[in-house]
């Protein structure tokens, strides 16, 4: 009970907090502990509590001496490194309203996101963002400023709406103590219920949604980690940052989860070394995504395959203990003997491979922002790293629905919901859809009252879209009610947007994209008899048939084309890596049949349909190779 009323103590004085106050109070209580490291020019650059508040309140005079004032917006784009942080807390600071764009996006949702949002300011990493953004200056009125963090490459470059992110420091010149007292009057000013960021999620109509989240709903939605987690905040930990920091999950590792408990995040030089990055780091907590934990699963285990027959003989053997073990720890009946064995096990055989990974030190692991399959849980856990999976979504604000607990949790669940959240199923318009209440969920899609509305009702109860179960305590999704898309890699898409730039295509009559859970999306193709009949005969290409015509390697090339102008306009998660036309055409009045009578595609029935067509464009040598490795242990657990 005590324990109880000190976490809703902590939710309520959160609830009342500004992410620039709370970085004032910890370069207060903390000054010289260290708040992060980061990689430049080869060394990792320790920065104090004190030093980072300093440089936040450098980066928000800067960003006032360029006119930012509050309520404005300023965007981000960039992959994750110590400015990008800056800059969104500086921006907060001065009262602004901070949105990230992925940096993947494509021109066109380069576009669509800073006049959507609105943004006065846009900060740039490299040439290669303001690159994406100087042909869109005529059709972006509002954009005053483009602040370029690294113009090292931009020495020709000459626009009157360009500044280097220097320039911009060096104008005001701001010393320590200054510094500290501009963010101070900076933070004084705020109010915790204002709009502190945007997280841009796609919908199910081709535009994306901007959940806007304010400052102290977003730290004590988060703080739901830490209740959840209490090892985050016991002794300090070691993280490494490598997701977007514009997706929300990203944002809880970089910023704000180290504002709440012990956390300290590693920026290394590049995103490319990540590899090198976790070698250095040794991580002692993990974040991840699924794609990231079955991609370095898959490298280690082709690594073993040409390795000597000694060394795979010995692995092999201490699989068949890891196995045995994990089965016995998820059903709790692991004896003495069998901790000794697997500790001869993990040893000899895991604790190597984890060592050349950097991944020995891991603590605890945490997967999120996509389903993580069972078996490429199940292989991380024999080898010994304590991997459990969360579920949460951006409109959750930076907080969980649920997660495993651990230590070893048994793959399969989402596990249970933090203290002071609510979650139940619907029984009524879409049975078994998780709802979720609580104080602290997004304030609602920007500009958007109606998507707003839709995704919370009277009774304050979030539709997540996601069809879900209750086992034994423990949450499970079973599959999702709405119509969009989550890679693997963490990324929610919308297929409706692409079919219809796919559709587009005087030759193609229906199309129906795949990826759920996927690493790249795949499509199935009907083709317009009409036109591709026409087009065959003025290009005098013979056919007997409609199965002759979608078998003709032409037409194949044909479709690949059109497709090829649609993947143009896309983002690269966004692009069609593979398609297939179908062999017969779509009956509109077959009762269930893959189209409704409007010709809506059912995406459910159009996969069961043609499974085999779909499963033939995934390389799945990862997933099978890893479900292979870790699937005894499941099969008998």
């Amino acid at each position: 009970m005590i324990l109880q009323t000190a976490a809703v103590e902590r939710y309520r004085r959160l609830r009342a907090c500004t992410l620039p106050g709370l970085l004032l109070d910890r370069s207060r209580s903390a000054p010289d502990d260290i708040a992060y490291r980061a990689k430049k020019l080869g060394i990792y650059r320790e920065r104090t509590w004190r030093e980072y508040a300093c440089e936040v309140g450098r980066c928000a005079g800067a960003l006032e001496a360029l006119g930012l004032v509050p309520g404005e917006r300023v965007a981000i784009m960039g992959d994750a490194c110590e400015e990008w942080v800056l800059a969104d807390l500086a921006a907060q600071a001065a009262g602004a309203i901070t949105y990230g764009i992925y940096p993947t996006a494509s021109a066109a949702e380069v576009e669509y996101q800073l006049a959507d949002g609105g943004a006065s300011i846009f900060v740039a990493e490299n040439q290669e963002y303001v690159d994406r953004v100087l042909p869109l200056l005529e059709r972006l009125p509002r954009l005053r400023w483009i602040v370029v963090i690294d113009d090292s490459a931009m020495f020709g470059y000459k626009h009157p709406k360009l500044r280097a992110w220097r320039d911009a420091l060096k104008a005001v010149n701001e010393g320590s103590e200054s510094a500290l007292a501009k963010l101070e009057d900076f933070a004084r000013k705020l109010d915790p219920g204002a709009g502190a960021f945007i997280v841009y999620t796609s919908g199910t109509t081709g535009n994306p949604k901007g959940a806007l989240v304010s400052h102290g709903r977003h730290l004590a939605a988060t703080q739901n980690i830490v209740e959840h987690y209490p090892a985050l905040a016991e002794r300090a930990h070691r993280a490494v940052v490598f997701l977007p920091l514009c997706h929300v999950l990203g944002r809880d590792i970089g910023i704000t989860l180290p504002l709440l408990s012990l956390l300290v995040p590693h920026f290394g030089e590049h995103v490319e070394d990540l590899a090198q990055t976790l070698f250095e780091v040794e991580p002692t907590v993990l974040f991840a995504v699924p794609r990231y934990l079955q991609k370095f699963a898959s490298n280690v285990l082709v690594g073993i395959s040409a390795t000597s027959p000694l060394k795979r003989r010995v692995y092999d053997l201490a699989m068949r203990a890891g196995r045995a073990y994990a089965r016995k720890r998820w059903n709790g009946c692991a004896n003495t003997l069998d901790r000794l064995i697997y500790r001869f096990a993990r040893l000899t055989a895991f604790r190597p491979i984890l060592i050349k990974l950097g991944l020995d030190r891991v603590e605890l692991a945490i997967s999120g922002g996509a389903p993580l399959p069972v078996e490429t849980m199940a292989l991380w856990q024999i080898w010994g790293v304590n991997l459990v999976e969360l579920y949460g979504q951006t409109e959750t604000a930076g907080g969980i629905i649920s997660g495993q607990c651990g230590p070893f949790p048994h793959p399969g669940s989402v596990g249970t919901v933090p203290s002071e959240w609510e979650v139940r199923l619907s029984e009524s318009e879409h049975p078994g859809e998780i709802l979720v209440r609580s104080p602290d969920l997004f304030n609602g899609y920007w500009g958007n009252e109606g998507a707003t509305r839709a995704a919370i009702d009277s009774a304050g109860w979030l539709h997540t879209g996601d069809v879900g179960e209750w086992r034994d305590g423990e949450l499970r999704i079973v599959d999702r009610a709405r119509d969009f898309i989550v890679t693997s890699g963490g990324k929610t898409i919308s297929p409706s947007m692409i079919e219809g730039l796919v559709r587009a295509s005087p030759y193609v009559a229906e199309v129906a994209v795949f990826g759920h859970a996927r690493n790249y999306l795949t499509a199935l193709v009907e083709i317009d008899l009409d036109t591709v009949s026409e087009w065959a005969r003025t290009n005098n290409i013979v056919y007997t048939g409609f199965t002759s015509l979608v078998t003709n390697r032409a037409v194949a090339k044909l479709i690949g084309e059109e497709i090829g102008r649609a993947n143009e306009q896309l983002a690269r998660v966004e692009k069609i890596k593979a398609f297939r036309i179908l062999p017969t055409a779509l009956d509109p009045e077959e009762e269930g049949g893959p189209v409704t009578p409007t010709r809506k595609v059912k995406r459910d029935v159009m996969y069961k349909r043609f499974r085999d067509l779909v499963e033939s464009m995934y390389d799945d040598r990862e997933e099978r190779l890893v479900a292979k490795e870790a699937g005894g242990a499941l099969g008998a657990a």
